[in-house]
């Protein structure tokens, strides 16, 4: 199976390399469009809410902006947080990007582990599970042909009938981020396609036995993950160097939020396996290998790197993806 390749930006403007906001989206947005050009095949917004550096709040309107800019380059998030959006206008909204792409959205969800996004939102963690299930529950039902009604806990619809549907039949694909056990067998479930991170014993394992145990076949499903990649010339390269830099400051703002959310991402299944999203870094060979080995451990259809490294003019990243998308893209379009 080929391999899509795509790109994911969180759009963050760090204080200590702080740009105009302007400035930051413009850019980012251009180097989307540089980057369809070259062949990359998706780019992907994540989210977060009430972050100094200006993590993006809101990845739909970029989503639009993205979509608007390119031709064949599909628009995902990597990931939406599912709790604080209302299903229904998010069906509407999304049926509406669909139509302006020509059918290129997609959806990555995850039910966010941050408590004071969930206090913010007046909401409370515990909540999450269950507004996230009942929430695709309804965008699936608004997608559908016709009206349709629900009867949950957060959601009680009664004869609703969402226009203009979306232009993909059924709606957008959709991807559920998973993390625990829990969450890789309810992804399999429900019929989502996968976005594991952490372990692999807990993330995708247990995925693929609830398929097993469902008759449903893993190659009819795809597998996203952000494992970033960099063609360097060597490990002193000085633009690695920089990137590096960059990225040390994004894993440190992360490892707090993940620590706090710990509880409720595990427990994990069977014995630790962790899934390295750490950079692969090296010559266009000597990443095909790392990409290639990877995947014997899981099959990703679907590879993500980060963009642009938080507080960077994205033009200078355009040389280092033009000489991935020219060197190791290629390789995996087979």
């Amino acid at each position: 199976m080929s391999v899509r390749f795509g790109l994911a930006y969180d759009f963050r403007n760090p204080r200590e390399w702080r740009r105009p906001w302007t400035e930051v989206y413009a850019g980012i947005i251009d180097q989307a469009v540089e980057a369809e050009a070259m062949g990359f095949d998706t780019a992907w917004m994540t989210e977060h809410h009430f972050v100094e550096d200006g993590y993006t709040p809101a990845p739909l309107p970029l989503m639009t902006a993205i979509a608007m800019r390119t031709k064949t380059m599909k628009v995902s998030t990597d990931i939406l947080l599912m709790p604080f959006y209302n299903a229904i206008r998010l069906a509407e909204e999304l049926a509406t990007i669909d139509i302006l792409s020509g059918g290129r959205v997609m959806l990555g969800i995850g039910m966010g582990y941050r408590d004071e996004e969930f206090a913010a939102f007046g909401q409370t963690r515990a909540q999450r599970m269950k507004r996230t299930t009942e929430a695709i529950d309804v965008l699936r039902g608004a997608w559908a042909e016709g009206p349709f009604s629900y009867s949950g806990t957060y959601y009680q619809l009664n004869g609703v009938d969402v226009t203009p549907k979306p232009v993909q039949p059924g709606g957008p694909p959709l991807w559920l981020a998973s993390s625990s056990e829990a969450a890789a067998r309810r992804a399999a479930r429900l019929g989502l396609h996968l976005l594991p991170q952490g372990d692999r014993a807990a993330a995708y394992l247990p995925w693929l036995d609830e398929l097993a145990k469902l008759g449903r076949a893993p190659g009819d499903y795809m597998i996203g993950m952000i494992k970033p990649c960099f063609i360097a010339d060597s490990r002193n390269d000085p633009m690695w160097i920089e990137v590096s830099e960059r990225e040390r400051y994004r894993w440190g703002t992360y490892r707090p939020w993940i620590a706090a959310g710990q509880p409720a991402t595990q427990p994990t299944s069977g014995e630790p396996d962790p899934i390295n999203q750490s950079w692969f870094v090296g010559s266009a060979d000597e990443v095909i290998d790392k990409i290639s080995r990877f995947r014997e451990s899981i099959p990703v259809t679907d590879f993500i790197s980060w963009g642009c490294p938080p507080g960077m003019d994205p033009k200078l990243m355009l040389p280092r993806l033009e000489r991935f998308a020219r060197d190791v893209m290629p390789h995996f379009a087979k």
